[in-house]
Formats: structure tokens, C-alpha cells, sequence
């Protein structure tokens, strides 16, 4: 089995010429379809007929439109009222179908914030994505989970605010750790009053708003004050907080207000590369950045691109006041309607000619071509690595499409295969998978037992994703393993898929590793960039496998420790966790303590009392 794709140009041009006639005049969404129905390139019109009657015209027909048609078996068209309402289902089909034609967000999660719960009786910080609770202060968006992690490790040592969820908040008896590093003032066992936890609260918000710039001088003068009169426990406690507030590491531009909020957002083109760079600002400090990286080869122009990606990202992403931007993307007013929208206040889109906000966006660029120039090396520098790789291995195709496999197991129970893809030069990590093997009592230690179900289950095409095939697969292990993968991929029916092992030296020494295909065995030296390319692939899958056993072992734990004691189902124990926030709670909560949670008897509770304390 292939699978194939059939290029038949004249039967595209056939499929146009159908709809050129029968399609209507007015507004709306058309999609090329290939012969599976599958769906290869969704767009708009304002006048469907004369949209389509244009894709015959040898004129406009660049090599990307004739790759599109030489696929098209079929176009389908569905009328619209209106542009916007074009514009929404040309968007939504997207995101739904991600045709191969079309763009793609390579990360389409909401970005994370920080929350404070002001509403709450003892406000907790913590990170959060998706939608806003009008009922608390929110801080952001972030770049990147880390940034949130360390700015909210530093206001826990600045202002010393409770980060712990509800549940453990009130189970506690005693300060946690944090309060012991000098991360929390301990207001779970009243080490601390309302009014005094109310004022670091507030002037953490005042911080985070940019309206208490002097929050850190104020801190000092504190201390000394503390220091004059020998309070120096106080003073030395200060000091602590002065230092965390320090590490914050958002810049302030002095030449923005603590209250500006606006995002910018930069497209440029080089070579056959377009680059889309998100910079976030609020209360006048780059809380970071994100880049977007597409080939230049999309069926769309780039004004088109710019305008999908914007309705994408603010989709997901609450949307500033000021969205800046260095080029005019097409319907840019009905895109500037929907982003409002999702916002309860007014957006601007603009982009700036002069003054403060041009030189950031100079400043942008600046960014954006130092990135470009880095990711056109990599690209170039890749391209050479797999070109090598086929020369040297004696390749059926360029690896494109890497597929790697590992399995893992703990003591031979919680078997795991894992799967890692490598495309267009990165880790597609929303393309790995995790196989959970099936063996009669869930304990297995044979390596090529597990490897041949994971293959086989990988390619028995039952799902749309799996249809996506592999250049070369890659798996971590010796000639057995390899035989294992090829006798199970030919009798699935694939052929001209490349197969490799990488096995480690006799000493397990993984400077000694060799590349094993069907025919030889290959040593490169350890200096190799092949070898090392290979050394990052299986070190990728081996990192996931572990990490996915890992955490299918700690699921299994926390079902376990519940199965022993009688009437205690799923739901009871979603209950505990809920309630306690954690097993350790469970173990250490009192019988009173247990009586009080929700659904759960007093019988029950004692069960629970006496299986966690029976040898107390």
C-alpha cells in the first residue's frame, strides 16, 4: 500500500470548468477537494463564478495553483450573505480541516497569564490561559509558561502571596515549604492578619499594573528604617523581598507609560521563508515574544496570510487596546469588527509612521531579521544534513518525515511505545503519539513484543493522521528490532519507507553508536554530524517515552491506593482529590476532616481513616 497521490491536470481543469458554470455570482466559500474527498484548499470570493472562472487562466496559473489543480478531483462552493460572514467560515474551515494549501498555526494554544483572585478571602496568584474571570486581576499575556513560572516565583518572594490551590489551602495544619523559603506569608494557619495579606495583595496588583514603579525603593527604605532600629530579623525578611523583586526581568521602555497595553505584530519575507513575530507589551514592559515561521509556498498572498493569522491568534488570545502592525493586511476592517468582539473594549489596529511606537517596530525588525537569518542557516544547514543522510545510508528518499519509535516499561509493568515526528527541520510535537501496549496482565519486558504492536497499530490507517506517512522511521535498538519493523510494515502493504536502527556499543556507551539499515551496518565517527543527528532523534523519543510511562505509572498509583478499600469507585475518589487537592492530604486528613467532604458517609470516611492509618 502507497497511498499515493494521483496528479491528473486535466481532470482539474475539467472539475473547474463545472464549477465555472454552475457556480453562483455573489459572495461565498469554495473548497478544492481531492479524490478522496478530502479537503485541499478552502478560500472566499466576493463573486464566486468569476473567482473560479479565473483559475483557468494560464495567466494566473503560478506552479503552486497547478500542484492544487493536477490534486483537484471536485470544488464545492457554499453561498454567503454577506463578506463577514464569508470571512468567518473561510477562517473556521481552516481551523477545522487545516488544509494542506492553507495556512497552518504552528501553535495555536491561548498564550498564559497570572491571576490574582481578588474576589476571594485570601486572593491566591496563579498562571491560567483561556478565558478571563471579570472577577479577578489579570497579567499578561506571556510568551512562554517559564516567564509566568519565574515572574510569579519572584512575587511570591516579593510580596509573599499564597500560589497553593483552595483545597490544600484549607487542609493545611501547618506552614508548607513555601512559607519556610520565605515565598508566603502563611495565611492558611493565620501566621499572618486579613488586613496585612490585604495589603501585600493590593500592592502586588500595583506592581503587575505598572501604577507602584517605586514598589522595590519603597521596600528599602523600609528595611533601613527596620535596620536603624535593630529589628533586623524584619529588616533581613525585607531585604529577601527586595531581592525577589529584583529578578523580575520584564523591561521598561522609558519611553512608554505605565499604562500602555498593545501588542505588536510583524510579518516579513525572505527568501522562501515568511516570518510573523508577536511582541506582547503591557503596562510599558516586553513581557516577551513569539515567532511564527511559514514557507513561502502557500497558495495565498501574504496580505491574505497576515489577515487569516491575526484572526487566529486573537481568537485564542484576548486582544489589547492597540494591535500595531508594519503591514496592511486585507480586510482589515472586517478583521478589526471580529477581534472586537472578543474584547470588551475598543480595539485600534494602526500602524505606526512615527514617533516612540515606529522606533519599536524598527526595533521589532531588528529581531525579526536576526531570527530570519538563523532559521534560513538552519533550513540550509538541514537540507545538507538530509541530503547527506540518503547519500551516505543509501536512501529510497530524502527524510523529510522522520517517525522515531521507543518503548519504555517499569519493571516490565506500564508498557509504553512512544512515537516522535521530525518535519521541516523541527520536532512536530502536536504529531507525537503515545501507544499504551496490550498484554494480557498489563507486565511485559519483550522489547520486540511491544515494538511490533506499536507498528502495526500505527499503520493500520484507521485514523485521518495516520495517513500522513513517513520518509524514513527510525527506532531505538539493534537488527532485531529492525527486522521486527520491516516484516510488520510489508505485511501492512508499505513500501519505499526507509528503516534505520541506532544501537549503542557493547559497552553501552552512547558515544559508540551505530546506524543499522536492511543491508549494513554503518560506524560513523563520534564527531559525525549524522551520527549526532540521529543521537538527537532517539534522545527526543526517548525523553517522551519515559516521560509518558512516568506518568501513566503515577495514574496507575493514585488507583491503586484507593482499590483496596471497599466502596471506594471513581467518582468517590475524584471527590477526595477534589476536596484534599492531593494523596498526601488524604493520607494525613483526620476522621473529622473526612467526614465533612461532600457525598462521602461516615462509614465510608472511617474506611478510608483506618486503611491509611492502620499501623499508626
Amino acid at each position: 500500500m502507497n497511498l499515493k497521490q494521483i496528479y491528473n491536470y486535466s481532470n482539474g481543469i475539467d472539475a473547474l470548468k463545472v464549477a465555472s458554470k454552475n457556480f453562483p455570482d455573489g459572495s461565498g466559500v469554495y473548497t478544492f477537494l481531492d479524490r478522496d474527498k478530502q479537503i485541499l484548499y478552502v478560500g472566499k470570493a466576493k463573486n464566486l463564478k468569476k473567482r473560479i472562472s479565473s483559475y483557468l487562466s494560464n495567466k494566473y496559473q503560478t506552479n503552486r495553483i497547478k500542484l492544487l489543480i493536477n490534486l483537484t478531483e471536485s470544488i464545492k462552493f457554499i453561498k454567503t450573505i454577506t463578506d463577514v460572514d464569508s470571512f468567518i467560515l473561510e477562517n473556521n474551515l481552516i481551523k477545522k480541516n487545516k488544509p494542506r494549501f492553507n495556512i497552518k498555526l504552528i501553535d495555536d494554544k491561548s498564550y498564559p497569564f497570572i491571576s490574582i483572585s481578588r474576589s476571594a478571602e485570601w486572593p491566591r496568584i496563579k498562571k491560567f490561559r483561556g478565558k478571563q474571570n471579570k472577577n479577578d486581576i489579570s497579567f499578561g499575556p506571556f510568551s512562554s509558561v517559564s516567564s509566568v513560572d519565574n515572574v510569579i516565583k519572584q512575587i511570591e518572594g516579593a510580596f509573599l502571596i499564597r500560589s497553593c490551590s483552595d483545597n490544600i489551602f484549607k487542609s493545611r495544619k501547618r506552614p508548607c515549604i513555601l512559607y519556610q523559603i520565605k515565598r508566603c506569608s502563611a495565611p492558611c494557619v493565620g501566621l499572618i492578619s486579613k488586613t496585612k495579606y490585604g495589603d501585600l495583595v493590593k500592592n502586588a496588583i500595583s506592581f503587575l499594573e505598572g501604577k507602584d514603579p517605586k514598589a522595590k525603593e519603597k521596600l528599602i527604605k523600609e528595611m533601613k528604617n527596620e535596620s536603624n532600629s535593630q529589628n533586623y530579623e524584619r529588616a533581613a525578611k525585607l531585604r529577601d523581598r527586595i531581592r525577589a523583586l529584583s529578578k523580575i526581568s520584564n523591561e521598561k521602555y522609558s519611553d512608554l507609560n505605565n499604562r500602555e497595553n498593545f501588542d505588536i505584530i510583524f510579518l516579513k519575507e525572505k527568501h522562501d521563508l515568511i516570518s510573523i513575530h508577536v511582541f506582547f507589551f503591557r503596562a510599558g514592559k516586553n513581557l516577551g515574544n513569539k515567532d511564527f515561521l511559514f514557507e513561502n509556498n502557500l497558495f495565498d498572498q501574504s496580505k491574505k496570510i497576515f489577515s487569516q493569522f491575526l484572526y487566529f491568534f486573537y481568537s485564542k488570545n484576548s486582544p489589547p487596546r492597540e494591535i500595531l502592525l508594519n503591514y496592511k493586511p486585507i480586510d482589515i476592517k472586517i478583521l478589526k469588527s471580529l477581534i472586537s468582539q472578543n474584547s470588551d473594549h475598543k480595539i485600534s489596529i494602526k500602524i505606526p509612521v512615527k514617533g516612540k511606537k515606529k522606533m519599536l517596530l524598527n526595533m521589532v525588525e531588528q529581531n525579526v531579521d536576526a531570527s530570519l537569518k538563523k532559521k534560513i542557516y538552519e533550513k540550509t544547514e538541514m537540507s545538507s544534513i538530509l541530503a547527506s543522510i540518503k547519500k551516505k545510508l543509501n536512501l529510497i528518499n530524502i527524510p523529510s518525515r522522520i517517525e522515531i519509535y521507543d518503548n519504555s516499561h517499569l519493571s516490565g509493568s506500564n508498557p509504553i511505545g512512544g512515537m516522535v515526528v521530525f518535519e521541516n527541520g523541527h520536532f512536530q510535537k502536536n504529531s507525537y503519539r503515545k501507544f499504551n501496549i496490550v498484554c494480557s496482565n498489563n507486565n511485559t519486558n519483550d522489547d520486540y513484543y511491544m515494538m511490533n504492536q506499536v507498528i502495526r497499530r500505527r499503520f493500520d490507517i484507521s485514523s485521518k493522521w495516520k495517513s500522513n506517512l513517513p520518509k524514513l522511521i527510525v527506532v531505538d535498538g539493534g537488527k532485531g528490532q529492525l527486522n521486527i519493523v520491516e516484516k510488520a510494515i510489508n505485511e501492512k502493504g508499505f513500501k519505499n519507507i526507509d528503516l534505520i536502527s541506532i544501537a549503542k556499543g557493547k559497552k553501552r556507551n552512547s558515544a559508540n553508536e551505530k546506524l543499522i539499515t536492511k543491508e549494513k551496518t554503518i560506524e560513523l565517527d563520534k564527531n559525525d554530524k549524522i551520527l549526532f543527528f540521529f543521537q538527537r532523534l532517539r534522545d527526543e523519543a526517548h525523553r517522551y517515552v519515559i516521560q509518558s510511562t512516568r506518568a501513566k505509572h503515577q495514574k496507575s498509583l493514585k488507583n491503586s491506593i484507593f482499590d483496596k478499600i471497599n466502596g471506594i469507585g471513581k467518582k468517590t475518589k475524584l471527590i477526595l482529590l477534589s476536596y484534599f487537592g492531593s494523596i498526601d492530604n488524604i493520607k494525613t486528613a483526620g476522621i473529622d476532616d473526612l467526614k465533612k467532604v461532600p457525598n462521602i458517609g461516615p462509614k465510608t470516611a472511617e474506611r478510608i481513616y483506618k486503611e491509611f492509618n492502620k499501623n499508626v
